[in-house]
Parts: C-alpha cells; sequence; structure tokens
C-alpha cells in the first residue's frame, strides 16, 4: 500500500483531498503499460510545479484486464471496485474515475 492519504468524499459530493493523497491507477492492457509510464511521468510533474514540491500523489496499482485475470481469474476483480470505492477516484489509461 503506498503511503498517502485517502481523498474524502464529502456530504455535498465534493472532494477533500490531502497533500499527498493516495489515487489507484489501473495500468491496462496491450500499450497500456507505456501510456501509463508516460502519463505518471507527466502527471508527477504537473503537480510538482504546480504546488512547489507540497504535494505529490501517492500511486496504488489496482488490477484489472489481463493482468487481473492471470493473476485471479477474474477480469475485474471485486477488490478493484472496492478500492476505487474507498479512494472515491481513480485513473485508468487516459480515463480519470470519479465515483
Amino acid at each position: 500500500m503506498a503511503n498517502g492519504e485517502i481523498i474524502e468524499k464529502q456530504a455535498d459530493g465534493s472532494l477533500k483531498v490531502p497533500d499527498s493523497p493516495e489515487i489507484p491507477f489501473i495500468e491496462g492492457d496491450g500499450i497500456g503499460p507505456e501510456i501509463w509510464h508516460a502519463t505518471r511521468q507527466v502527471i508527477d510533474a504537473a503537480v510538482h510545479k504546480a504546488y512547489d514540491g507540497r504535494k505529490k500523489i501517492s500511486w496504488v496499482e489496482v488490477l484489472a484486464g489481463e493482468k487481473a485475470f492471470e493473476k485471479t481469474g477474474n477480469w475485474l476483480p471485486d477488490e478493484t471496485l472496492e478500492e476505487i470505492e474507498r479512494h472515491a477516484v481513480a485513473i485508468k489509461g487516459l480515463s480519470l474515475i470519479h465515483i
């Protein structure tokens, strides 16, 4: 597990984002790993520049697709959905998931 803090969903639907949020990511299949590697570098650099190093994302991988099937026999494990729900947001490839 990462060293960050969970993003809290407020009663009004807004999000309370800590300085070091944990954000689950799904690497994806095919060219997903290559795209994710580049995407992560861009996001991390943008956060560092925007917040002058005061904020940092702690990335947490969750499984889906081929990697999940190989490890669990399930294409979209319940654990992945539970982690996304618990964290309020997740990223898959270039898609932001907001629960």
